[in-house]
């Protein structure tokens, strides 16, 4: 009798250590490829990539100045010209399903209604312009009150720079209309939907792996966990309670160098980006916890 529950007992431990061994791993559904011949040059790209509540994905290569969209099973659906010649710095959907798209030199956005093929140019002073514009949550809410990150471009990197003295990098969870600010070596949660204020201790979860320029993609806030992609585009899932960290490699090992991009619709469900590129095609592909 006692061999029996021994031999249960160290089957319940395979089970459970393989369980927790699992947490934070990704799954990854090919959707469709791309033929790179659509875009000029075989090398130097820039990715962007937005999707909006229909899984239609927008996609950009910074050698051209056109925002292709696609259906999730590939079929090109729409095409946008944009008046830039220069590379996309940010593309987004708002809650409405209209695209936003930021010129690289920060001077102009750009919104196109999908249903009217209407693009049109809106003003671009500061950087809560462009949050003001995605969705309702950061209009009400008072962006100013959080503190910012500081530039100085003479430090910068070309690719990092910009013609602002300060900046964000928000993330807004739409299932507690929440916002997130990656930091240096924390997450911070603004649990007010108006203002920065009250943070408790335990709105700062604290890693060594994400700074300013980590792109937030999915937040779990009843599990304190989060996805993000790191500079090697790897996704990572980290648990911030119990410090549990899953690397999900997204790039194919042979894919051609390039600056790549991931993306969450407004259901925030699944990541969607590049898995892989070379000289003939481009592999979009969906991951989901």
């Amino acid at each position: 009798m006692l061999k029996k529950q021994s031999l249960l007992l160290v089957h319940l431990l395979i089970i459970f250590n393989f369980s927790f061994s699992q947490e934070g791993k990704l799954y990854k559904t090919e959707l469709f490829k791309i033929p790179t011949e659509k875009f000029e040059g075989a090398s130097g790209y820039t990715f962007k990539l937005a999707v909006d509540s229909k899984e239609n994905i927008a996609f950009n290569a910074c050698s051209r100045p056109y925002i292709l969209i696609f259906d999730v099973s590939g079929i090109q659906i729409d095409s946008v010209k944009i008046p830039s010649n220069k590379c996309v710095r940010a593309l987004e959907y708002d809650e409405y399903d209209n695209l936003l798209i930021m010129d690289n030199d920060e001077t102009k956005i750009y919104r196109y209604n999908m249903q009217y093929k209407k693009l049109e140019s809106l003003p671009y002073s500061k950087p809560e312009d462009w949050y003001v514009l995605l969705n309702h949550y950061y209009k009400n809410f008072e962006i100013e009150s959080i503190p910012t990150f500081y530039s100085n471009n003479d430090y910068l990197q070309d690719f990092y720079f910009t013609r602002f003295s300060y900046s964000y990098n928000l993330f807004l969870n739409y299932k507690n209309g929440f916002i997130y600010q990656a930091h240096y070596n924390f997450i911070k949660r603004i649990n007010n939907h108006k203002t920065y204020t009250n943070l408790k201790r335990e709105d700062y979860w604290f890693t060594d792996n994400v700074t300013p320029k980590t792109k937030l993609l999915l937040i779990n806030d009843e599990l304190k966990s989060a996805v993000y992609y790191d500079r090697f585009y790897n996704l990572i899932y980290e648990n911030f309670t119990h410090s549990n960290v899953m690397v999900n490699p997204a790039l194919a090992a042979n894919s051609e160098p390039a600056r790549f991009d991931y993306s969450t619709n407004i259901k925030q469900n699944k990541i969607y980006g590049v898995s892989g590129f070379n000289k003939r095609e481009i592999i979009i592909s969906s991951w989901k916890l």
